[in-house]
């Protein structure tokens, strides 16, 4: 992987050595979240890959699909979306809108990224309790997929859980920011 801040190549589990030593402060429940959210990425994103090819292939060689194969695409590219934005997050890649970057100058501006993170905190956590609800309006309804005869609402509570990962993480750059800016001022 490439930093987007000082272009060094580094390994995709910690954040470059030359302009960030986040990951040997951090500790072990952040490696450990990080190689769990990157697995889970992967594996949906590669249960997405095949069950395409294969409804593909079904449709081309035998005129049928995967009964409920379609339906689980769709809650599969919402699985990839968030953990992919949750990714996003946790490298500060993410999009976002700057107007705070043009209107703050001086000694304040070091600390806007830190009140831009922790407002886009208090805003996952708003949308996560209200996918909360819609999962929750959506499991009262008994509502049932046709693949694996599974409840709806379990392939839609990865929005709630999106919405908490990112939240996690932009604390989590919140702190790191404001830790950072604590430690040049002691030195």
């Amino acid at each position: 992987m490439q930093c987007l801040t000082c272009g060094n190549d580094f390994d995709y589990l910690y954040d470059c050595p030359v302009c960030s030593d986040v990951w040997r402060k951090t500790g072990k429940f952040n490696r450990i979240f990080t190689t769990v959210e990157d697995f889970l990425l992967d594996l949906f994103l590669g249960t997405m890959v095949l069950m395409v090819l294969m409804q593909i292939l079904m449709r081309n060689l035998f005129q049928s699909g995967i009964s409920g194969g379609d339906d689980l695409i769709r809650h599969l590219v919402l699985w990839v979306a968030f953990f992919g934005a949750g990714i996003a997050t946790r490298s500060n890649s993410h999009v976002r809108i700057d107007v705070l970057t043009h209107l703050v100058k001086g000694r304040v501006s070091e600390y806007k990224d830190i009140v831009i993170n922790l407002f886009s905190f208090v805003v996952c956590i708003i949308l996560m309790i209200a996918s909360c609800q819609f999962v929750f309006i959506e499991y009262q309804s008994q509502e049932y997929s046709q693949f694996l005869n599974l409840p709806v609402w379990t392939m839609e509570i990865v929005m709630p859980l999106g919405y908490l990962i990112i939240a996690i993480r932009f604390a989590h750059n919140s702190l790191s920011g404001g830790l950072k800016i604590l430690r040049e001022k002691t030195n």
